[in-house]
C-alpha cells in the first residue's frame, strides 16, 4: 500500500478531472519516533478540473500509519473545520507543531488503519495560500489589551480587502477554492495514494466537506463519521442568533435544574440577560479578573457584547462551559469583574485560521447575504441578537466579491452510506438541528447528542472518540450503542467557585 520513497511522481487521472494529478514523498513535517510510522506527500491537483492550463493546488498530506502490521484496506480521512482551519499546526500567530495532537487522538482509530489528515486548498502547508498576512501585520499593531470599543471592525475589513486585491492581482481563481473542488480534491487524496475506499471523519465545517465527498463520490466512501453538523442546506446568517440563544438557554436550563448551581446562580438565565442589557445599555470599566494572566489593578472597558461573545467562545469546550453560571452567579451578587473572567480578546487575524479561506469559501456559498434579514432575525433573541448581528457575512462578503455558487443549489445530501453524527448540547454554532436536517435525507444513519457537549464532541470526550472509531469497525447505525460515559448522558458538570 505504501508508495516508495524513490516514487518521484505518481500520475493518474481522476475521474472527474481532465488534468492530471500528481504524487511525491517528501521528508516528513510530522514528528514521530521508532513506535510511530508517518509518511507524508505533497499531491498536486487541479485547480480547475475542466481547465488543465488554469494550474495546481500543491496539498500538504499526511499519513498516520496503523499500528498493526495488516491494516484495513479503507482508512480514515480526516476532514478540518472552519473553513479556513490548518491540520497540522495553529497557523499565525503561534504556530504549534499538532504531532503530538494527532498521534493520541488518532490512535483509537490507528488500531486497524491508516489515518490520513491533509491542508485543503489554500490552507495551512497547502499551496497557493489564501492565509491573509495583511491581517496579520494589522494584528501586530494592536496592543495586549482591547476594549469594546476598539475600532477593529473596520481596519480588519481594509486589510481583508487587500488580500482579496492582492490574491486577484496574483491570478489567484477563487472561484475554484470552494467545498466543492475541496471534495474533489479528497477523492484525488485517497485514489492517488492507492486506496480503494475511504472512511470520512469530518468535524465542524469538515462535515459539510465530507456530506459533499458522499454526494460527489458515493462509491469511494464506506462509512462516515461527522461532529458538529453543517450540511449545505443549512443558513447560518438566519439561523445564527437562535442557535446561540438555544444554547445559553440548554446551559441555563440544567443550571437551574441542578441544586448546587442554581443556589450559586438563582434565576441564571433572566440575571444574565438583565446584565447583558444593562452593560450595554450602560458599559463598565472592569477590572480582570483572572489574576494567572493579568495584574490585579488592570482595567478595561467592557459593553454587554463583550461578555456575551467571550461565554460565547466558552460554550465551544467542554471543559470551560461549566464555569458560566459561576460568573453569572458571582456578578448578579455584586461582583461584575467576575464578568471578565478567562478575559483575553483577539484580532480576527489571531483566530490562527486562513482568513482568506473562510471569506472565499463563506461568501461563495452563502444562500442569504441579506443585512436586513439578517438583522430581522437577530432582533428576535434579544441580547443574542445584539452580539450576532455584528457577525454578519454581508461586510465581508463586501470586500471580498467571490462569484457566489451556494451549495444549497445541490440540495440536501442523499445518501445510503452508513453515517454517525454527533451533536454538543451547549454548541452555539452547529446545534443539534443542523444534525437532523442533514439526517433527512441520510436513509442509514443514527444520531447522538452529548448532554454536556459544546462544539466537536470527539474532540472533547474520549468515549466520543471511541464510538467513532468503534463505528468505523462495524459501520452499522442500527447496532450504534450509546455510550456510558458523563459526557453523553449528565449535564455540565458546573464549577461552583474561582
Amino acid at each position: 500500500m505504501r508508495l516508495s520513497t524513490m516514487v518521484a511522481a505518481f500520475l493518474l487521472m481522476a475521474s472527474s478531472a481532465t488534468a492530471e494529478v500528481g504524487v511525491r514523498e517528501v521528508d516528513c513535517w510530522v514528528s514521530s519516533n521508532l513506535l510511530q510510522s508517518v509518511d507524508c506527500y505533497r499531491i498536486t491537483v487541479p485547480l480547475d478540473r475542466n481547465d488543465p492550463s488554469s494550474g495546481s493546488a500543491d496539498l500538504a498530506v499526511a499519513v498516520f500509519r496503523a499500528s498493526t502490521p495488516n491494516p484495513a484496506p479503507d482508512p480514515v480521512i480526516y476532514l478540518e473545520g472552519g473553513p479556513g482551519g490548518p491540520a497540522f499546526e495553529s497557523g499565525y500567530p503561534d504556530h504549534l507543531d499538532y504531532s503530538s495532537y494527532w498521534w493520541d487522538d488518532s490512535s483509537s482509530m490507528r488500531r486497524t488503519r491508516d489515518f490520513i489528515v491533509f491542508d485543503q486548498r489554500g490552507i495551512g502547508l497547502s499551496a497557493p495560500s489564501l492565509d491573509c498576512a495583511e491581517l496579520h501585520r494589522f494584528d501586530e499593531t494592536l496592543p495586549n489589551l482591547l476594549h469594546y470599543d476598539d475600532n477593529l471592525i473596520g481596519p480588519e475589513l481594509a486589510a481583508l480587502g487587500a488580500c482579496y486585491q492582492r490574491l486577484r492581482s496574483e491570478g489567484v481563481p477563487l472561484e475554484q477554492f470552494d467545498t466543492r473542488n475541496s471534495a474533489d480534491d479528497v477523492a484525488d487524496i485517497v485514489r492517488a495514494l492507492g486506496y480503494d475506499s475511504v472512511n470520512l471523519y469530518g468535524v465542524s465545517y469538515g462535515t459539510r466537506l465530507a456530506l459533499e465527498v458522499m454526494r460527489r463520490h458515493p462509491d469511494l466512501v464506506r462509512s462516515a463519521v461527522l461532529d458538529g453538523v453543517y450540511p449545505a442546506t443549512a443558513d447560518p446568517e438566519l439561523t445564527f442568533a437562535e442557535a446561540v440563544a438555544g444554547a445559553f438557554n440548554n446551559l441555563f436550563e440544567d443550571c437551574a435544574a441542578d441544586r448546587a448551581c442554581a443556589a450559586m446562580a438563582p434565576d441564571a438565565r433572566e440575571a444574565f440577560e438583565a446584565m447583558i442589557a444593562d452593560l450595554n445599555q450602560s458599559p463598565r470599566e472592569l477590572e480582570l479578573y483572572d489574576l494567572d494572566y493579568f495584574d490585579k489593578g488592570t482595567y478595561v472597558r467592557f459593553d454587554g457584547n463583550m461578555v456575551t461573545a467571550s461565554m460565547f467562545e466558552y460554550l465551544y469546550d467542554a471543559d470551560w462551559l461549566p464555569y458560566i453560571p459561576l460568573m453569572v452567579g458571582t456578578a448578579s451578587k455584586g461582583d461584575l469583574d467576575a464578568l471578565t473572567y478567562f478575559y483575553w480578546p483577539k484580532s480576527w487575524a489571531d483566530a490562527g485560521m486562513a482568513e482568506g479561506s473562510y471569506a472565499n469559501v463563506e461568501c461563495r456559498e452563502a444562500q442569504t447575504l441579506d443585512a436586513g434579514a439578517y438583522a430581522r432575525e437577530a432582533s428576535k433573541f434579544g441580547i443574542y441578537g445584539d452580539l450576532v448581528e455584528k457577525w454578519s457575512l454581508v461586510p465581508i462578503c463586501e470586500v471580498w466579491p467571490v462569484a457566489r455558487k451556494p451549495l444549497e443549489l445541490d440540495g440536501p445530501v442523499v445518501s445510503d452510506i452508513p453515517t454517525l453524527l454527533l451533536s454538543g448540547r451547549y454548541d452555539p454554532v452547529t446545534p443539534a438541528s443542523y444534525a437532523e436536517e442533514a439526517a433527512q435525507t441520510l436513509s442509514s444513519h443514527r444520531h447522538l447528542v452529548f448532554r454536556s457537549g459544546g462544539h466537536a464532541a470527539t474532540f472533547s470526550f474520549d468515549c466520543a472518540m471511541k464510538l467513532a472509531a468503534s463505528f468505523f469497525e462495524q459501520p452499522d447505525p442500527v447496532a450504534v450503542r450509546a455510550p456510558r460515559c458523563g459526557g453523553f448522558t449528565d449535564p455540565a458538570d458546573f464549577t461552583l467557585r474561582f
